[in-house]
């Protein structure tokens, strides 16, 4: 998967700066409505690309959701500066969201096999922008032109209906699969038809606490975790996977927020300032727990 994302890093870099440098060189001979309809087809399909590439090998949201953002907003400023403030606009609004898009497609769903959308999202970029860099040479020499009208309809949706049959074969077979779905669907099943088994912890009396969690297929053990005030407290999160949004640990009361589990044991402190009863979740809200500060 790395070397096929260092792959496809040099080459969106190569395409799009490619692209980006015709149409500062041509920017005096392209239309405002050509540069504009470039400028965002280009942002749109780089930012898509590099959120996902940040996506799967981040495997969290935050920080891809950010790169793709930057990254995104970034592109369209550049690409969009030669044309006009429309095409700044335009591509910078394009490039974020396509960056965040992208960055939610590779941290969300975690394919089992990555390499296969990226494959194929590579692909797609790669045919796109050869297309936008023809354009661009073909409407910036006079000399030059470009008569699509030989191409027929009905190859584009031959095409269509090749790469719609591809997607099926991927998701029918058990080359791409989405990890946690059959843990997700148990445990929704466990919750509907049984009672979240209560474990409970009680360290208030414990001069240095220290809590060991684990992360289940239903849930955080122990759940139910009783602690002295003013007390430090030490909180180490074993979770055997890292694959599941269920990874993501929150205790906002206490400023742990989106802390992402990866596979092994995870060591966090927090310090229970003030008494009461407090919740920690995962980042769907679906796995829970409580704190209760004495």
């Amino acid at each position: 998967m790395y070397m096929l994302s260092i792959f496809t890093i040099v080459i969106m870099s190569l395409m799009t700066g490619s692209s980006i440098f015709l149409l500062h060189r041509n920017k005096n001979k392209l239309a405002n409505l050509s540069g504009l309809v470039i400028v965002m087809v280009l942002t749109l399909m780089s930012g898509l690309l590099a959120g996902y590439i940040s996506g799967i090998l981040s495997g969290e949201l935050f920080f891809p959701v950010g790169l793709g953002t930057l990254i995104g907003f970034i592109l369209g400023f550049i690409a969009g500066q030669p044309i006009g403030i429309l095409a700044i606009l335009t591509g910078s609004a394009t490039g974020v969201v396509s960056g965040i898009m992208g960055a939610l497609l590779g941290a969300i769903l975690q394919f089992d096999n990555p390499t296969i959308i990226l494959g194929i999202l590579l692909g797609v970029y790669a045919i796109i922008l050869g297309l936008v860099l023809l354009f661009i040479i073909v409407d910036s020499n006079g000399k030059l032109t470009l008569d699509t009208k030989g191409i027929s309809p009905f190859n584009i949706l031959s095409g269509g209906l090749v790469l719609i049959a591809l997607f099926l074969f991927l998701y029918s077979s058990d080359l791409v699969k989405i990890p946690g779905e059959s843990e997700a669907a148990q445990t929704q099943e466990n919750t509907t038809t049984t009672t979240p088994k209560q474990t409970e912890l009680d360290i208030t009396k414990e001069t240095n606490p220290k809590i060991e969690m684990m992360v289940t297929p239903t849930g955080y053990t122990p759940n139910v975790i009783k602690v002295k005030k003013g007390v430090p407290v030490e909180l180490n999160i074993t979770n055997p996977g890292d694959n599941s949004c269920f990874s993501t640990f929150m205790m906002p009361d206490f400023d742990l927020n989106n802390v992402n589990l990866k596979a092994g044991t995870t060591k966090l402190t927090f310090t229970p300032d003030k008494e009461g009863e407090y919740t920690f979740n995962c980042g769907m809200n679906m796995f829970k727990g409580t704190v209760i500060v004495e």
